[in-house]
């Protein structure tokens, strides 16, 4: 087991932990949570400001990039269970067909499409 690091940007200070360890971290030196930055990224040396503003603004950009990702992975499961739910709503009904649209639907509606 190998040890990960936790950053707090504000006091430009890193506290590692287990990979294993779950929880809050917080900063040593003001008490705010501090940034989960993993074991293989390496911590920028206090005195080095730019680096750590580069780095901040990487792991925006890293999390900014997952969640349009989440978004349109979200969009594109959602426009495959409108088409699938047509595709069976076009054919001779029957029960266990019904059924399977109904879940769908439900699959559909807590995506929020």
């Amino acid at each position: 087991m190998g040890t990960a690091a936790w950053v707090c940007f504000d006091c430009r200070s890193a506290v590692r932990r287990h990979t294993q360890y779950v929880g809050d971290v917080p900063c040593q030196n003001c008490g705010r949570l501090c940034v989960y930055l993993g074991y293989r990224i390496p911590v920028p040396p206090r005195r080095k400001r730019r680096e750590w503003s580069a780095l901040r603004a990487w792991l925006a950009q890293r999390q900014f990039d997952r969640d349009v990702q989440t978004h349109v992975d979200r969009i594109r499961e959602s426009t495959a269970l409108r088409n699938e739910i047509d595709r069976l709503e076009a054919r001779v009904p029957n029960a266990s067909r019904s059924q399977l649209v109904r879940r769908l639907r439900y699959r559909l509606e807590r995506l929020g499409g």
